[in-house]
């Protein structure tokens, strides 16, 4: 038989676009904020190094406005691309 024959004869598509039924699940599991890294890539779930986290941004203010701008665009985006303008400044 050809394809298209073949392709006559389904009756039904099932479709997962959403992930209704895989279950797609996005974990954050490690940051990089100013070149220092947090958290690990586990099996277990969630994002370990919440505290440190809080702790690194309080810190220092300008640690402080970085975290926020970076998890900000993260909640908003879900994807973070840092760039370097021409003075050599990263920003996100």
């Amino acid at each position: 038989t050809n394809l298209c024959h073949e392709l006559g004869q389904i009756s039904y598509i099932f479709s997962d676009k959403t992930g209704t039924l895989t279950q797609n699940v996005m974990e954050l599991k490690r940051v990089a904020i100013l070149g220092k890294v947090f958290g690990e890539v586990t099996e277990e779930r969630g994002f370990s190094e919440v505290k440190e986290l809080h702790c690194w941004c309080q810190a220092n203010v300008h640690q402080r406005l970085a975290a926020d701008a970076f998890l900000e665009v993260l909640a908003v985006a879900h994807t973070v691309m840092i760039a370097t303008n021409n003075k050599g400044e990263q920003y996100f």
